[in-house]
């Protein structure tokens, strides 16, 4: 979870909840580490490289990890935000 230092907050803030989520959520966690996973399945199984890149069972699989670790990501992003806001209130 990242921590913004009380000065930082309000510039956060002000690009709104939803960059927020999208910068935080999708960006930073659930497209790559989506990619990662998928990549680590598709050796687990044996996945011929970069041929295996292109199937449509790797496709599929990627498309699963990459929502999964979205829904996730969006998650703890949106845990952070509501952290930071409580924190910001009491600030105030």
């Amino acid at each position: 979870m990242r921590v913004f230092r009380p000065d930082e907050w309000p510039g956060v803030r002000a690009r709104g909840k939803g960059a927020f989520l999208l910068r935080y959520g999708f960006l930073a966690r659930g497209l790559p580490l989506g990619a990662l996973v998928a990549l680590v399945i598709e050796t687990g199984l044996g996945g011929t490289f970069p041929a295996a890149l292109w199937s449509p069972s790797f496709l599929g699989r990627l498309l699963l990890c990459v929502a999964v670790f979205s829904v996730t990501g969006c998650i703890n992003a949106n845990v952070n935000w509501n952290a930071h806001e409580r924190r910001e209130a009491r600030r105030v």
